[in-house]
């Protein structure tokens, strides 16, 4: 999971719908009939739990660390930790009130944004929530010293934060203006997931998390974690919230072994809400098939891509990397791999973005006649063949092209079908997977069997993570890699995937496990950061894409398409369309409850506390 990612989703469809109403029964007696009892509808209680159920575990407790940044420990803390802006399900971003009264751009020139922090946010120890907490995240992402290791090492990335020239903070820390150095657009990703400065200026960046210590892990949100076990999270109601206050007392976090478990904890009502990373086909028709559960198909913002190494070893080529992309059926990934959960999902054509984003080319442009190869990783001889382009490539693959650029590289096919070099030694391919993700680990076992059915070999390396297994491209160890990238509505991101503007891979942020280097798309990158307008950076994006195509860094292969499925008896549930994701709608959760059709008063659990709405802490 987002943020990092913090999490697009494309048009949704309900897969199932099925909710059980009670219906009111008409007794008769011999002669007079008896009282009509009243009829009764479900509404939304004040109280109670519900369930949450998941297949990651979280890693940490600071999202902000390369550690903690995981889809389940932004699930997690995004009830916790504030967050000056969110992403609304048009992918425009908007700050969020109970922190921010006003952010403003008050020039471009220097880029100058002012925040209005609200006086009435709080962590929960008391401790006002001001430009401290602000200031503290700034001076911990914006760079990581030199030979530094451990600690405040740990990042998560530092793009947007090494931009930032000074913050001044005023009105006793409730305003703060900062100041750019170069104009960064996607300024508003900033300040997510903020912690108490008081606490870790006394504690560390990154401090151990084994047990929940209220004096340490504070809230500045709806919720606070009350308890906490690598299985069971418990989360109860922050009796210093001073927002909209939830429906809910509490939310409890269990996490499974995998989505059949989450399946079936969903049937025997383990749990009400269950959100699988990745899922099966079985997983899909056990939860459509229970009476009283809604579940909802979308398309996510991760997608699957096979990365090349660009630097060294046999993939350093271009015209291998040429050969292995239309060697490869993507159609038929595809259809094994994706289309049984959604019949939308088709072979990629961008390396920025995912098909559920409005960015998501759907055309894409061919490349310009003149366009030539411009890695500069591989300074061998120039590849004679047409650069590949999204339009040209065909999604079912073209074994005539994928022999030619092979040949041309040197490599020669032998009478039993197997390629070999010039020296007759097998062409063998190693492939690192990130088996952490289904998709992709789905995915990886198509393409090796793809590539071996065209008499090329192949060896597999697994990993736990895309991190994993692009520290393995990145070491040597690999010639290719099938990773899942999280991309998101703040397209500046994705220049971590294939630059090295934010240096070595893994330490802030940078993901460039390929080692690709370009003069032409860093400078593209760096150029559309500073656009201010998105619409003026759209081109720049575009062009981008175009080159790394033409170059082949990677080959995207699809959308992972995503299920949400929730029980009946529980209302406001939505699949989050961005970050914070699933718990973006948590305020409005609710249990539902039976009252007659005529009852006008605020419905309850029994024994909750009934807050007047908004404003008075649940």
């Amino acid at each position: 999971m987002s943020h990092r990612g913090r999490c697009p989703f494309g048009r949704r469809r309900v897969a199932s719908l099925l909710v059980v109403t009670a219906v009111a029964s008409v007794l008769s007696g011999c002669g007079s009939a008896r009282p009509r009892p009243p009829a009764m509808t479900a509404v939304p209680a004040i109280g109670g739990t519900v369930t949450v159920g998941i297949d990651q575990a979280p890693t940490g407790c600071n999202p902000n660390t390369a550690s903690g940044d995981t889809p389940a420990d932004q699930l997690v803390l995004s009830l916790v930790l504030p967050s000056a802006f969110s992403v609304d399900e048009q992918g425009q971003a908007v700050y969020d009130p109970a922190l921010i009264e006003q952010a403003e751009l008050h020039s471009t020139s220097p880029e100058t944004v002012v925040y209005t922090i609200n006086p009435k946010a709080v962590w929960s120890d008391g401790v006002p929530i001001t430009a401290s907490d602000f200031i503290y995240a700034w001076e911990h992402q914006r760079s990581v010293p030199l030979g530094l290791t451990g600690g405040d090492a740990d990042v998560a990335s530092t793009l947007g934060y090494d931009d930032i020239s000074t913050m001044t903070p005023s009105d006793h820390g409730r305003t703060l203006t900062v100041v750019f150095s170069t104009p960064y657009a996607d300024w508003e990703s900033l300040f997510s997931d903020l912690l108490p400065a008081h606490i870790l200026e006394r504690i560390g960046w990154s401090p151990p998390c084994g047990t929940v210590d209220p004096a340490v892990d504070l809230s500045g949100g709806p919720f606070v974690i009350s308890s906490a076990t690598p299985t069971r999270i418990t989360l109860t109601r922050n009796p210093r919230w001073w927002g909209q206050p939830p429906r809910l007392a509490k939310v409890v976090i269990r996490v499974a072994d995998g989505p059949l478990q989450l399946a079936h904890w969903l049937a025997d009502h383990q749990v009400d809400v269950a959100a699988p990373n990745s899922f099966t086909p079985a997983f899909l028709q056990e939860v459509t098939s229970m009476p009283e559960v809604k579940s909802a198909m979308s398309i996510s913002d991760t997608f699957v891509e096979l990365e090349f190494a660009t630097a060294s070893g046999i993939t350093a080529d271009p015209l291998v990397r040429d050969g292995i992309a239309y060697a490869l059926n993507r159609q038929e990934l595809v259809d094994k791999t994706a289309s049984w959960a959604d019949v939308a999902i088709a072979p990629a054509t961008s390396h920025l973005f995912a098909q559920g984003q409005p960015t998501y080319p759907s055309t894409p442009a061919p490349l310009p006649a003149n366009s030539t190869t411009t890695t500069t990783t591989q300074p061998g001889a120039p590849t004679t063949t047409t650069p590949i382009s999204a339009s040209t490539l065909p999604p079912t693959g073209d074994a005539a092209a994928a022999a030619r650029a092979l040949e041309e590289a040197g490599f020669v096919k032998g009478a039993t079908g197997a390629w070999t070099n010039a020296e007759g030694s097998p062409l063998v391919l190693r492939l690192a997977v990130d088996g952490g993700d289904g998709w992709a680990a789905a995915a990886a076992a198509v393409v090796a069997s793809q590539l071996r059915a065209e008499g090329i070999a192949v060896s597999v390396a697994t990993a736990s993570s895309a991190a994993g297994a692009g520290s393995i491209l990145a070491a040597g160890r690999a010639d290719l890699a099938v990773v899942a990238l999280h991309g998101g509505p703040y397209p500046t991101r994705t220049s971590a995937w294939y630059t090295p503007l934010l240096d070595v891979p893994g330490s802030t942020g940078s993901q460039d496990w390929s080692g690709y280097v370009s003069t032409k798309v860093e400078t593209l990158f760096t150029e559309a950061a500073r656009k201010l307008n998105p619409v003026s950076a759209e081109p720049i994006y575009a062009e981008i894409d175009r080159q790394l195509w033409a170059d082949m860094v990677g080959l995207p292969l699809f959308s992972e398409p995503d299920v949400l499925a929730w029980s009946a008896s529980i209302t406001g549930v939505t699949p989050g369309p961005y970050w914070p994701g699933l718990f973006a709608s948590v305020l409005d959760w609710a249990r539902l409850v039976k009252e007659p059709v005529t009852f006008t008063g605020t419905p309850t659990l029994p024994g909750a506390h009934v807050p007047s709405r908004p404003g008075e802490p649940g």
